[in-house]
């Protein structure tokens, strides 16, 4: 049995933005940001997230599901529309430079002494607060 000291409890997950793609769908007037993230603070995976305009009454909705078979954890988030115009402006603006993203969820999440996730089974999560960092020059 490995020792409790070998874990590492988290509630925060940081990211590197590593593809971003505006998805607009001519029939419905819907649009999306589609992004592939690679894992920072957890050592393997990715994560695929699916950004949308929405009106919420919370100005907010978000969810991340951590699969148990695969490595890429699913986020799903819609944004006040004046918040995904913006976000969506400062992505074109800086497609080359380095875009991080963390996530504060509001489940524990354990991990290894590798740094890799532990779950036994497949885990949802809310994101209760995400902090976008854009580099500047």
């Amino acid at each position: 049995m490995i020792k409790q000291q070998f874990f590492e409890s988290i509630n925060e997950i940081e990211m590197r933005v590593h593809s971003a793609e505006q998805q607009i769908q001519s029939i419905g007037n819907a649009e999306c940001l589609a992004l592939k993230l690679s894992l920072i603070t957890i050592a393997r995976g990715s994560c695929s997230m699916v950004i949308s305009p929405g009106h919420s009454k919370k100005g907010h909705f978000a969810k991340l599901h951590i699969p148990s078979n695969r490595n890429v954890i699913e986020a799903v988030l819609s944004l006040p529309q004046e918040h995904f115009d913006k976000l969506t402006k400062r992505m074109l603006q800086i497609a080359d430079r380095v875009v991080t993203a963390k996530v504060t969820l509001d489940k524990t999440l354990v991990l290894d002494h590798q740094g890799c996730l532990i779950i036994e089974d497949s885990t949802d999560a809310l994101i209760t607060n995400l902090i976008w960092t854009f580099s500047l020059k």
